[in-house]
């Protein structure tokens, strides 16, 4: 079974008082959510991921940004007493666009779209063998977020993710974080 998960990073870049050529760097803490359609049904998996990003804005209103993430924990499900699913997130990275708008000198909002590529293992285990499969993953990812600005330097965020699920796909995945960002 391959799992493929989403994860666009780095949510606290949003900022104020932005000028092209600023570049912002975060941190962010994101919680996807993988949900398994196929036949077998097994549930929905939650592993945890940290993320660091940089984004650079190229007009006004514009970002690039590139991200790389690394699980942190991974979730397991024992849908029978005979069979344990884990799945953990190895690591990865994205590249995209984020356009945003300032709500006020505080509060703003944005979307994202961009490609996603990282890998992960996927282990059953039962009560006498084990088998662990490393998959690799490109996706096209979109979200939206919120941001607030704490002061002109640093701000914080959250946002929504979801990946686009191709024809052979049996995941569903989405992705909820939270970050902090810094203006450079």
């Amino acid at each position: 079974m391959k799992l493929v998960l989403v994860l666009l990073l780095v949510v606290a870049l949003e900022v104020n008082a932005q000028s092209v050529g600023d570049v912002f760097g975060g941190i962010s803490f994101i919680q996807p959510s993988i949900k398994d359609e196929s036949s077998k049904n097994l549930g929905t998996f939650k592993p945890t991921v940290v993320g660091l990003g940089l984004a650079y804005l190229v007009t006004d209103n514009i970002a690039l940004e590139a991200n790389a993430f690394d699980g942190i924990s991974d979730s397991s499900l024992t849908p029978t007493s005979v069979v344990t699913y884990s799945v953990k997130i190895k690591n990865g990275y994205s590249l995209g666009v984020r356009p945003f708008i300032a709500f006020n000198a505080s509060w703003g909002g944005y979307a994202k779209l961009g490609r996603q590529f990282g890998t992960q293992t996927t282990v059953v285990k039962t009560s006498v063998s084990q088998k662990s499969t490393d998959s690799s993953y490109a996706q096209t990812v979109y979200g939206l977020g919120i941001s607030y600005n704490i002061n002109p330097k640093w701000g914080i965020s959250s946002e929504y993710v979801w990946t686009k699920k191709g024809d052979s796909e049996t995941n569903k995945n989405t992705s909820m974080g939270i970050g902090i960002r810094y203006k450079f």
